[in-house]
């Protein structure tokens, strides 16, 4: 299970409040299932190449928010290739 402050900047954290979860523990439905993955995160305002991007942890189920200055996707490792675009 993912540890909740991991969950930080997702857009479903708000279902880890009780307040908002309806139960006493407050839990996300994603967070019995996800694992800690490794990814980059690119913004939407950034253009390729990706080069010198460092990998994070996030969890498996993380959804951004925020507006196009903020938001990032997080890309799985292998997807960039080491000239800093997509691979197909």
């Amino acid at each position: 299970m993912i540890d909740i402050r991991k969950c930080s900047g997702c857009h479903d954290n708000y279902y880890n409040s009780s307040s908002t979860s309806g139960s006493s523990d407050g839990m996300c439905w994603m967070r019995k299932s996800g694992k800690m993955v490794w990814r980059i995160p690119i913004g939407m305002w950034e253009s390729p190449p990706y080069k010198n991007k460092k990998k994070i942890r996030v969890p498996s189920c993380w959804h951004g928010i925020g507006n196009q200055q903020t938001i990032s996707f997080m890309v799985e490792a292998g997807a960039i290739g080491s000239d800093g675009y997509w691979r197909h």
